[in-house]
């Protein structure tokens, strides 16, 4: 056995390429492991922290306990511990809590560790915040404490810390299903593509060493031996790969918790690193385990060999002559070389196999999942529309908004829009004296802006497979038409007044403050609004501006004005008249940083399982070269031309990649599709739209990628004597 042993380290030291490459997917493998699991550590972790730090390391707790009465709760079944609180500090912020089952934020009591004989009277009474040593069975437990105080007739009012039992274990079956989903997604993908890689590393290594295999077992090694020695190569590989992984997977973790908080811009609250000691202990168990496995296939085959078959090194290639027939257009276009590539294809399948499962899993993953990203885009984009503004201004009236106009030196850079009660399916807007000029001018009305009506009939439509459109449903209205519009006041409950309104002049273009209109609207100025007296019921004005770097002043300055107002003391009516700001341009830049996030996430995450099929596309294509450096010899040595050689090559490289293609896009596209089916299960109305980018970017890489390794390993060998390689064995 020691010999055995000794020529394994012979052999990975003399395949040391290969070697480096299979350690590097086993150490990419145990990284991306632990980066992920660590990852959801660290953020349930946090979340956990955030929740104590918001109300308190309780389960539930108990108001208006008598202090002779504590011990009801301090000794009953199944609590771990308790805290109190003699006093809540309720403010006007806080009243909704009374009388609802809401926790008690920490800031509205002080916390008292323990409670002396002394104050156990009837008459101080105390809060109770309780922890559970089984938080999945709060519910039971707080049922016989509230029983126990029942019995006692004492009033009480029990309060649930329901972020804290979630994080400690008290989860819903929903969240549980979501969770263990996305988890077995991403171990699962994990697993499967470094199975892949490494099981066909180990297959190569086998191939490579099955002669010596033969003359072992013809000198006494018995099949368990064998085993053995190829079982050995996996530990050796997974002994020196897994602590690399591991650091690497700790680096990666902390880059990524530091990009994660830059992007968010967390400063209060923001995610720190935490590590279980369970979590590299389970990586490295994970990381064995794929690699014992993926070494198990080899293993066993390479014990069921006899001696001769060993010896002959023939027991890969196993093809009928129907199988081996090649099409004719592959002999009259690539001529006798693009035959021999096509049959050598079909005699090594299990290596071609291989090769093209790990581009289909590499590619299938980053069109399923760039899909996902550009559906969070689109999303984005729907709930942020750009409507020409960077700043929006409420509850104000016009007055209010001129003011702020003047302050800070707005210019046109700004726009009031009024709206007027309307009926007939039309949207009528009123806009400021001074944009709507500058909005007349750019749709060509060049005079008369004081009595200009600008007309435009297209709407955002619909279509039966999804897709959206604009379609223009008035066409008969066309400049100089005349629109009978009636008005209607419902404050006095008149009857609707028809006004007449000459249109000046129809447009598809909208101004600055609108997007994707669903009726068709008109647009006037404020001059003509109070010349028509078009005023029948109260407007509601709104302003949209283009403030540039006046966005924070403006902010501080509106909640300067609404500073001293009490929320407490005023009608709801009165509340949407209060004077409220909204940075659109902040909110797309944290919506995008969200999406930025979650694009870095999944594309690292794509990257890297990509690069640990890359590792194996290289071993296998680079070794499959290699072994057949004296078949390439001969070839060249009975007059096969430099042409014929590169057409048989290009042919091999079209093979691998125009096959993998044809499988990864279809199954890429169905996880696309999938994904975009979970976003409609959370009433997200989006049309399915195919990530046709993605797939040119997979397309173009993959051929890339092939391209090069093949002529990487062609040229590795094309410096080889051809009377040296004819007279080697092996490699």
């Amino acid at each position: 056995m020691r010999a055995l042993s000794r020529l394994t380290f012979e052999n990975l030291r003399k395949n040391r390429k290969r070697s480096i490459v299979t350690t590097f997917g086993v150490a990419l493998s145990a990284a991306l492991i632990f980066a992920v699991i660590a990852m959801a550590t660290s953020f349930w972790n946090t979340m956990r922290d955030y929740a104590i730090n918001q109300y308190g390391d309780f389960h539930e707790s108990f108001e208006y306990i008598p202090g002779d009465k504590l011990s009801i709760v301090e000794n009953a079944f199944g609590v771990e511990s308790v805290y109190y609180a003699r006093d809540i500090k309720m403010n006007e912020r806080y009243l909704y809590l009374e009388g609802c089952t809401m926790p008690l934020p920490s800031e509205l009591y002080e916390r008292v560790d323990t409670i002396d004989d002394a104050e156990r009277t009837p008459e101080n009474s105390f809060v109770v915040f309780v922890r559970y040593n089984n938080p999945k069975r709060h519910e039971r437990f707080g049922k016989d404490i509230g029983y126990a105080l029942e019995d006692e007739k004492i009033s009480f009012t029990l309060r649930e810390n329901s972020q804290l039992l979630l994080f400690d274990g008290d989860i819903d079956y929903n969240t549980v299903t979501i969770l263990s989903c996305f988890a077995a997604l991403f171990l699962g993908i994990i697993i499967i593509a470094s199975i892949f890689a490494i099981r066909n590393s180990f297959n190569i290594s086998t191939t490579e060493r099955t002669h010596e295999f033969g003359v072992l077992s013809s000198v006494g090694a018995t099949p368990r031996q064998i085993r053995r020695s190829v079982l050995l190569e996996a530990s050796i590989i997974g002994i020196c790969a897994i602590p690399f992984g591991i650091l690497i997977g700790l680096g990666a973790t902390l880059i990524l918790l530091l990009i994660t908080n830059t992007l968010l811009g967390l400063n209060e609250f923001s995610m720190a690193f935490s590590m279980p000691w369970w979590v590299p202990v389970a990586d490295a168990v994970l990381a064995f385990v794929i690699v014992w496995l993926s070494s198990a296939s080899a293993a066993i085959r390479a014990g069921r060999l006899t001696p001769i078959e060993a010896i002959r090194s023939n027991q890969d290639i196993k093809a009928k002559n129907k199988r081996l027939k090649t099409n004719r257009f592959i002999q009259n276009y690539f001529g006798i070389g693009g035959v021999i590539a096509d049959k050598n294809l079909k005699r090594s399948r299990p290596k071609y196999r291989t090769t093209v499962v790990s581009i289909v899993v590499s590619v299938a993953i980053f069109v399923g999942l760039s899909s996902f990203i550009i559906d969070g885009q689109r999303i984005a984009e729907l709930a942020y529309p750009d409507v020409g503004a960077d700043y929006v201004i409420s509850g104000g009236d016009v007055k209010q908004y001129k003011e702020i106009a003047e302050k800070f030196n707005l210019g046109e850079d700004y726009v009031i829009h009024r709206s007027v009660a309307a009926r007939g399916g039309f949207s009528f807007v009123v806009l400021s004296r001074e944009y709507f000029e500058k909005y007349a001018r750019s749709v060509g009305v060049k005079e008369d802006f004081d009595h200009a009506v600008i007309f435009n009939s297209f709407i955002s439509k619909t279509h039966s497979n999804g897709s959206r459109s604009r379609a223009q449903i008035m066409e008969d209205i066309t400049d100089g038409s005349t629109l009978n519009i009636a008005m209607n006041d419902y404050k006095d409950e008149k009857e609707d007044t028809v006004i007449e309104l000459a249109v000046t002049k129809v447009t598809d273009k909208d101004p600055m403050g609108t997007y994707e209109n669903d009726y068709p609207s008109i647009y006037v100025s404020e001059d003509y609004y109070q010349e028509k007296k078009l005023i029948y019921a109260d407007d509601y004005a709104m302003m949209y501006v283009n403030p540039g770097d006046r966005s924070a002043d403006i902010t501080a300055y509106i909640a300067e004005k609404v500073s001293h107002i009490d929320l407490n003391e005023i009608s709801e009516d009165e509340v949407t008249k209060i004077l409220v700001g909204f940075d659109l341009r902040e909110s797309r830049k944290a919506v995008d940083n969200v999406i930025l996030l979650a694009a870095i996430f999944m594309y690292g995450f794509i990257a890297v399982v990509a690069l640990i099929g890359v590792t194996n596309i290289f071993n296998t294509i680079t070794t499959n070269i290699q072994l057949r450096a004296k078949e390439f010899a001969m070839l060249k040595s009975v007059g096969m031309t430099d042409d014929e050689f590169n057409r048989m090559i290009r042919l091999e490289t079209v093979l691998y990649t125009s096959r993998a293609l044809i499988i990864s896009l279809p199954i890429g596209i169905g996880i696309s599709i999938a994904t975009h089916y979970l976003l409609g299960e959370a009433n997200i109305d989006l049309p399915y739209q195919l990530p046709l980018v993605p797939i040119f970017i997979a397309v173009v890489v993959v051929s890339v990628l092939i391209a090069f390794i093949m002529r990487y390993s062609v040229r590795q060998i094309s410096k080889q004597n051809i009377i040296e390689t004819i007279r080697q064995e092996t490699v």
